[in-house]
């Protein structure tokens, strides 16, 4: 799975949490016309969280999963979500889209990061 930042995101410890706990590994990292993308791995229990309302929001160096909502679709293959590289770009992304529908909102946001870094999504 692929999380994508607009920016380079400063994370230090390769864990990555949800609620707390350790989910899984950074795999890898590359940069391209200013959108980061880290590949990370997630513990077989964890493997549900692959959906399109989860998010990655770095705190204090590390990468914390979080739910953009209560519903997500399973996310494809190879699929990428959103990172913010930091909580203060998660809260404003979240409130410039309260009305719409986020998860929307969020996968529109990846295929543009994706176009822009010269990927597909």
């Amino acid at each position: 799975m692929g999380v994508v930042f607009d920016g380079e995101p400063l994370i230090f410890d390769p864990s990555v949490n949800f609620k707390g706990t350790v989910v899984g590994q950074i795999l890898s990292r590359e940069m391209s016309n200013g959108v980061t993308r880290i590949s990370i791995g997630l513990e077989g229990q964890y493997e549900n969280l692959k959906k399109t309302n989860l998010a990655a929001v770095v705190k204090n160096g590390r990468l914390h999963l979080t739910l953009l909502s209560g519903y997500g679709e399973s996310l494809p293959a190879g699929g990428c979500i959103n990172g913010f590289v930091n909580k203060s770009s998660y809260r404003w992304f979240k409130f410039k889209h309260i009305i719409n529908n986020i998860n929307m909102t969020a996968d529109q946001r990846v295929q543009r990061l994706l176009a822009r870094s010269g990927r597909v999504g």
